[in-house]
C-alpha cells in the first residue's frame, strides 16, 4: 500500500509540475496547469483525511460523541 501511496503522490505531482511552464497566453496551457495542480491537492488532502480521520463505523459512534449510533 505503501508503494501505492508514493507512486500517486509522484504521478499527481509530476503532472502537475511537468504543466507548469506554459505560455501566459495559451489559455488551454493554464487551464490544463491548473487541472493538474487541483487534482494533486485533492489527492494528497484525500491521504491526509484518511490517515488522521477515524476509522467510522468500527465503534459506536454515540460513545465518542460524534452524532449518533452506527450498527453495522
Amino acid at each position: 500500500m505503501i508503494d501505492a501511496v508514493r507512486h500517486g503522490i509522484r504521478t499527481h505531482y509530476q503532472r502537475a509540475m511537468d504543466r507548469k511552464r506554459f505560455e501566459p497566453n495559451n489559455v488551454r496551457a493554464g487551464r490544463a496547469c491548473v487541472a493538474a495542480y487541483v487534482a494533486y491537492i485533492h489527492y494528497v488532502e484525500r491521504l491526509y483525511q484518511a490517515a488522521t480521520g477515524a476509522a467510522h463505523g468500527h465503534y459506536r459512534e454515540e460513545e465518542h460523541g460524534s452524532g449518533p449510533a452506527h450498527t453495522h
